[in-house]
């Protein structure tokens, strides 16, 4: 990776060799004196985070891209595009999924796959999720739209009422620290808003996360007490899966009535 440290992106041999220097030129960087440099050269099974800083928007927020490289070369497109903000309080800190890629290509090789990598809903996702997530300090938030077909069955789940955290994406994003609560922006006008989003929150402190673990038992319980309409199929049985996963860490973190609540609804899921 030393050759692509310091402050510029200089030319490269292999793969996103054009996309990076239309990104130098437009005053991307190495990510360097930065929260963000703590992903670049954070490693992904066999691939490499090449982390990129960009151009700061209206509201403060600086533009990132994380892409991934293997011995190869560099990936021809980013593998995830976001938003990185920190101000004084805690609210001020936070992180934006604008987009994540479907798959990354790499330069043509003689092994077969070599060149394809799997993102969206695979580990890789989950690591850089993950990463960026290490970036937001307690109190803060992390937010990812949920407009794009891959999160079809977010959109969807969240449309019937499912609980956030029991969605795909509210539970990558409960999983990776940022789901003590969530808020659905949802905005049907559609505008200057921005894409359908759901933001999670991350804890101010152990007993802010126990309360708000009990609130949220308290809501996916009723989900799980709720019909099964069959509508949904799969979708359904992996959303009252999520829900069942969540309750049983909440649990270890709650105690009383609301834990023996919590593992009797469990044990009553388990015998479906």
């Amino acid at each position: 990776m030393s050759h692509r440290t310091g402050s510029g992106l200089c030319a490269m041999e292999t793969g996103g060799e054009g996309v990076l220097e239309r990104l130098g030129a437009r005053g991307w960087t190495v990510a360097e004196n930065h929260p963000l440099a703590t992903l670049h050269g954070m490693r992904l099974d066999d691939t490499t985070v090449l982390a990129l800083l960009g151009p700061m928007n209206r509201f403060g927020a600086h533009y990132l891209q994380l892409f991934l490289e293997l011995d190869e070369g560099v990936s021809q497109g980013p593998a995830l595009v976001g938003l990185f903000h920190q101000g004084p309080y805690p609210a001020y800190n936070w992180v934006e999924v604008i987009s994540v890629a479907r798959q990354v290509h790499f330069p043509a090789t003689g092994s077969a796959g070599a060149g394809l990598r799997d993102v969206t809903g695979t580990g890789m996702e989950q690591g850089l999720f993950a990463g960026l997530a290490g970036l937001v300090p307690p109190g803060g938030h992390m937010m990812a739209e949920y407009e794009s077909p891959p999160r079809w069955e977010t959109a969807q789940a969240l449309g019937r009422g499912v609980p956030p955290v029991a969605t795909p994406l509210g539970y990558l994003l409960y999983s990776v620290g940022c789901g003590v609560g969530f808020r659905d922006w949802y905005f049907a006008e559609g505008g200057t808003e921005g894409p359908r989003k759901l933001q999670g929150f991350k804890a101010l402190d152990e007993e802010h996360r126990r309360v708000k673990a009990a609130e949220m038992a308290v809501e996916l319980l009723g989900f799980l007490h709720r019909p099964e309409s069959g509508d949904y199929g799969d979708a359904d049985e992996a959303a009252r899966q999520r829900a069942a996963a969540t309750l049983a860490q909440i649990a270890a973190l709650t105690g009383g009535s609301t834990r023996r609540e919590i593992e009797l609804a469990l044990e009553r899921q388990g015998r479906k």
